[in-house]
């Protein structure tokens, strides 16, 4: 199925995944929607995995596994009040039918999701193993196959990036990108990730590593491309942000007809201006890889 999601906007080419239409949407639901091809072809019928309150990625888990009949264990770090108390993601997962098993400390989470696939296969059942952010190869090819559409809009439009900006979480959608520009012979495009949660060394490590994965399991021709992740915007950590990422998000449905949310895409967004600014890049030059976040969007009080 061929989708055409590459916009120009107000002279920004964006990459619009948070219009991907399967699963939520978003880069969540591109991997949940790759990985779930694999969870099918080898006849597994539950899933484990972990996320916070506003995981996209349990979002889109649950919602697979509710339209395969799956059982469904969401291992949620933080405490059951508060997260009783939120829309947006949160919402969809109470209302998937998932188990959902809340830890007050992140050590905790792998015992419980260890605990959870015993659980599963003393009933008999074949459970699969996600780890948070969809970080497996499955997930990561998913974005190796999405430059394909890039592709396809560079032979169009006789156009091609000179470099993709995006929001770098869990690092399997920049590997994914990076091994798919090696696929499909972008050879003057760089990524550059802007940090959400973890400091440049690890991120650009953990990116690199799956990254060669991709190219070896895929057998993709291994170009070395740089994994580059910015850890400038990090503002304190995971979903922590500054009155300059808010305005961002406050005003990008009235400056792009397009919705950025705080703790992913609008902290992206902020850093790309910053870093073309500083670097005196063109926004000709430029794709931004929107990576969806429309729910978190919602759920933010602030906006």
């Amino acid at each position: 199925m061929k989708f055409n999601l590459i916009q120009n906007i107000q002279g920004y080419t964006f990459f619009r995944d948070d219009l991907f239409p399967f699963l939520g949407g978003g880069n969540k639901g591109r991997k949940m929607n790759e990985i779930g091809k694999f969870v099918l072809s080898n006849s597994y019928n539950a899933l484990v995995t972990t996320g916070g309150f506003q995981s996209n990625h349990c979002r889109a888990v649950a919602v697979f596994a509710a339209q395969n009949k799956m059982d469904c264990t969401l291992v949620i770090h933080g405490s059951k009040d508060s997260f009783l108390k939120q829309s947006g993601n949160a919402k969809i997962m109470r209302l998937s039918g998932a188990e959902i098993v809340f830890v007050n400390e992140p050590k905790e989470i792998g015992y419980e999701m260890d605990e959870a696939m015993q659980r599963y296969n003393k009933k008999n059942k074949k459970p699969f193993y996600i780890f948070g952010g969809g970080h497996n190869i499955e997930g990561g090819y998913a974005y190796v196959k999405s430059i394909k559409e890039l592709q396809r809009y560079k032979i169009k439009h006789s156009w091609e990036p000179k470099y993709i900006f995006l929001a770098s979480g869990t690092g399997s959608t920049q590997s994914g990108i990076l091994a798919g520009l090696d696929k499909f012979n972008f050879e003057n495009t760089k990524v550059i990730g802007v940090s959400v949660a973890r400091k440049s060394s690890q991120a650009e490590k953990i990116v690199d590593e799956l990254y060669q994965s991709l190219c070896v399991s895929y057998q993709i021709s291994y170009t070395k491309r740089t994994s580059i992740v910015l850890d400038d915007y990090l503002c304190g950590g995971y979903g922590l942000y500054d009155k300059n990422i808010e305005e961002v998000a406050r005003t990008s449905v009235k400056n792009f007809g397009v919705t950025l949310d705080c703790c992913y895409t609008a902290k992206a967004f902020h850093g790309m201006i910053d870093f073309m600014n500083k670097n005196n890049i063109n926004k000709r030059d430029v794709l931004f890889w929107h990576t969806g976040g429309i729910f978190n969007f919602m759920a933010e009080a602030n906006q």
